[in-house]
């Protein structure tokens, strides 16, 4: 995995886990979409939620740092049967006069990161299914460290954006040997977490 990559993903981990404790809020929209990706076929090892004051985050372009809006948000860690992690959940709620723009700051952030790609990582793909668009990055193989596959999912009816950093993990304990298992596994996250945030669906 790219140096870039890896360095992003540990910190929007790090940016959730170092964040001040959460103010009451009187609603909590995403409560149906966490309710589903913890009854999936994957443990939660971790949630937590932004804290009220968490208005914004950033991320990186080719054109400089843009700004992501938050008005809620949640980060799930989901495990496979070992107890190993292998899922960094996120699910945002944007502000609805920024949530088109947020939208082009992630893309173009994705689009930074495939620009960095060396000659043998797989192209940024792009797809839309019932409401939801997704782009995703994979690394080729299983012998780097850290996340190996990225996705980024829009649902523009609900102003949502989920990211999801799928994990390699310890050969001699992790749920696949091969890449083919390894895709078949990535795949169901990827599935359960589209499931989850499609509209009508929570």
């Amino acid at each position: 995995m790219s140096s870039s990559l890896r360095l992003t993903a540990c910190l929007a981990t790090l940016l959730v886990s170092s964040a001040p404790a959460l103010a009451q809020r009187s609603t909590d929209p995403l409560a149906p979409i966490v309710q589903c990706l913890r009854a999936g076929q994957f443990s939660t090892l971790e949630q937590k939620r932004l804290p009220s004051t968490a208005t914004s985050r950033t991320v990186e372009t080719a054109a400089g740092t843009k700004a992501i809006s938050t008005l809620d948000g949640y980060s799930l860690l989901l495990a496979t049967p070992q107890g190993l992690p292998f899922v960094n959940v996120k699910v945002e709620l944007s502000a609805a006069a920024q949530a088109a723009a947020d939208r082009d700051a992630v893309t173009a952030q994705m689009q930074t990161f495939a620009s960095r790609r060396t000659p043998e990582q797989r192209d940024l793909t792009r797809r839309a299914e019932a409401g939801v668009d997704v782009l995703s990055l994979h690394q080729p193989d299983l012998t780097r460290g850290g996340p190996i596959s990225l996705y980024s999912f829009f649902v523009p009816e609900k102003d949502l954006i989920g990211t999801a950093y799928v994990l390699n993990q310890d050969p001699a304990k992790r749920a696949f040997s091969t890449y083919t298992e390894y895709e078949a596994l990535r795949d169901e996250a990827a599935r359960l977490v589209q499931a989850c945030i499609t509209p009508g669906k929570a």
